[in-house]
């Protein structure tokens, strides 16, 4: 169904069509970041007010730039003169100095994009002493310490920028942080494919829409190729990361910058680097970005909204404000194979079942034969990023259901379990797996974690992929104290739900989707829960099958079976 909020016609799959889409998404954020810095709204945000705007002045370029002779001379030239502004440190838009591991560092990524692609359009028309101090500003952000995770590509692109304008700067500055990012890939067998975000950070979307992606754009700007072979094994296995609707499976932070999930598609084809056949490569891209196309994410103006499925702050990190959003515009990178390259001349593949195990993701993928994606989930929770407990803790995602966020209250409506094992001493108050050891996958492919609610709680669950839209939990519990327990299937929408609930089986139906969860004969109770509305990625009242217990302490092992798919 087409959004109500939607302000801009049907998405055309093709060359033409995406060029258009990527003004379409580029053009409203430009034309309120041209108004300066009080322009944009005030959202939730750990950065200030000039770096936000900031992030809405540039965060469009990554796609606006990748197809710069479609784009208006007006608008270039709007563009041109705010950035100098912001560039200015005498001017009242001074978005300010470079601060080590600030926000303005990421931006500066944008920048250097864009003037390696478009100086005609963003340098030429400068005044010398307008010019001169952008170059001053993106120097300094060449030069500025980021943090120790994929950051350090944002040097590096703005130092594209510098050599493109012939301006001065130390090549060694750039290695330096290309070896560092070496550092940050993880043992995947014969083929390393992945990066962890950080010493001991999280394997999520920063892979394919942050290493992956920079990785290519890098090799298309300058040919230096060391992380492409890196790239191209990563592709392979991200294409269990989709349904066939396009929809990703929602998992890990930053999901609030939405359809960046599928940038390295486009990625593979501006770099011509065919890892997957560019049939295959075109159809993720095309249904991805058809996906996001139909959701209610606009708001009246035709501008990015801060949220996933609709407009909710409270489901994105405390560093998402009104200008973040915009980083979604690096799906349209493609744009630079132009429109003979065969990502855009291929007839779109679709894509069959299959299970990914992925060790060093700590994941399992399963792409039923409905074309829905289930992510077996071994990683930990995110301590640091808001609802990190929820965005990586849960034990299985969706790409048809989505999940839940946890927020302050008594109850499981406020705990909102879906995808997940919760326990409470008391029956009102709940948590789920947060620290724990990362899961490991056997030669079945079951995966198996290991983890500790309470220091007298010891869990072990196993996960398992079953027969179409079902996988299996196990949970063997050894505790010293009473513990309530509460484990969640998947949600559905509540508006026109319908459901049944039986002794041990919970089954909720809603807008051509079944969610059903059934224990296995361990004595837990079914029943049917209303998290509370606004907790939900998809959608904003859903409601929950679940299965509760109470055990005394001892040794006891829960087992379940989970089902999200079609009603029919």
């Amino acid at each position: 169904m087409t959004s109500p909020l939607r302000t801009f016609g049907p998405l055309e799959q093709s060359y033409t069509g995406w060029a258009s889409a990527a003004l379409s998404i580029g053009r409203p954020a430009v034309d309120l970041a041209v108004q300066g810095p009080e322009s944009l709204p005030v959202t939730l945000s750990n950065h200030s007010h000039a770096e936000n705007w900031f992030e809405l002045l540039t965060r469009p370029l990554w796609g606006l730039a990748a197809t710069k002779d479609t784009v208006p001379d007006d608008t270039w030239a709007a563009l041109a003169a705010t950035l100098a502004r912001a560039l200015d440190p005498d001017d009242p838009w001074y978005v300010g100095d470079l601060a080590p591991r600030g926000q303005r560092c990421v931006e500066a990524a944008a920048v250097g994009w864009a003037l390696a692609l478009a100086p005609d359009k963003l340098w030429d028309p400068l005044a010398p002493a307008a010019k001169d101090k952008a170059a001053a500003w993106l120097s300094a952000a060449y030069e500025t310490e980021v943090c120790d995770n994929n950051w350090h590509y944002f040097p590096v692109f703005a130092g594209h920028g510098l050599t493109r304008l012939s301006i001065e700067h130390d090549a060694s500055v750039a290695e330096a942080h290309l070896k560092r990012l070496g550092e940050f890939l993880l043992d995947d067998g014969a083929e390393p494919s992945v990066f962890e975000d950080s010493a001991g950070g999280r394997v999520d979307y920063y892979n394919p829409f942050a290493f992956h992606t920079y990785a290519l754009l890098h090799f298309k700007l300058g040919g230096d190729d060391r992380y492409v072979a890196t790239a191209a094994a990563f592709a392979k296995r991200f294409r269990s990361w989709f349904g066939a609707d396009g929809a990703a499976v929602p998992y890990g932070r930053s999901l609030g910058y939405r359809f960046a999930q599928g940038s390295m598609w486009g990625a593979l084809a501006a770099a011509d680097v065919e890892a997957v056949p560019w049939a295959e490569a075109a159809g993720f891209a095309r249904r991805h970005l058809q996906w996001w196309w139909d959701k209610p994410i606009l708001d009246p103006e035709g501008r990015l909204t801060v949220g996933y499925g609709y407009p909710n702050d409270a489901v994105v990190e405390q560093y998402l404000t009104a200008g973040s959003p915009w980083w979604a515009s690096k799906v349209f990178t493609g744009l630079l194979a132009g429109a003979e390259h065969p990502f855009w001349t291929a007839e779109a593949a679709v894509p069959g079942p299959v299970v990914e195990p992925h060790q060093a993701a700590r994941a399992v993928h399963i792409r039923d034969r409905a074309g829905n994606v289930t992510r077996l989930n071994g990683q930990a929770w995110h301590p640091w990023a808001r609802g990190g407990q929820a965005s990586y803790g849960k034990l299985a995602y969706s790409s048809v259901a989505g999940f839940s966020h946890a927020v302050a209250g008594p109850g499981l409506e406020f705990a909102a379990p879906d995808g997940a094992l919760m326990l409470s001493e008391d029956g009102r108050h709940w948590r789920g797996r947060e620290d724990s050891d990362e899961g490991v996958i056997d030669e079945n492919g079951v995966l198996t974690i290991a983890w500790q609610p309470w220091d007298d709680v010891t869990i072990t669950t196993s996960l398992e992929a079953a027969v179409d839209g079902w996988h299996a939990r196990v949970h063997v519990i050894e505790t010293e104290r009473t513990l309530h327990t509460a484990e969640g299937g998947w949600c559905v929408p509540k508006t026109g739900h319908r459901s049944a609930v039986g002794e041990s089986d919970a089954v909720a139906t809603s807008q051509g989707l079944r969610s059903e969860i059934i224990d296995s004969g361990t004595g837990r109770e079914a029943a049917l829960i209303e998290p509370l509305p606004g907790t939900h990625l998809y959608w904003p009242s859903t409601v929950l099958p679940v299965l509760k217990g109470v055990l005394e302490p001892g040794r006891y092992a829960l087992k379940s079976l989970i089902y999200i798919g079609p009603e029919a």
